[in-house]
């Protein structure tokens, strides 16, 4: 069974997304996080496609663990 599992994470480390990045990767998050802020903050898509709606929800908990992070302390 490991020779499966090991296997299986070789690909998916080899498969990407339309911005040509391994998805969850921190290059991934780091990618579609710059891209949000930008269309949140008024500037024109120069990139053709859609944002994943993984990449949001990535972003949007990523936020809400920082923000617990600081309320913790």
């Amino acid at each position: 069974m490991s020779s499966i599992l090991r296997r299986l994470r070789r690909l998916e480390t080899r498969l990407t997304d339309d911005s040509g990045l391994r998805p969850h990767s921190e290059a991934w998050l780091d990618y579609w996080g710059h891209r949000i802020e930008r269309l949140l903050g008024g500037e024109a898509q120069r990139e053709p496609g859609r944002i994943p709606l993984e990449a949001i929800d990535a972003i949007v908990a990523a936020s809400a663990a920082e923000a617990n992070q600081g309320a913790g302390r």
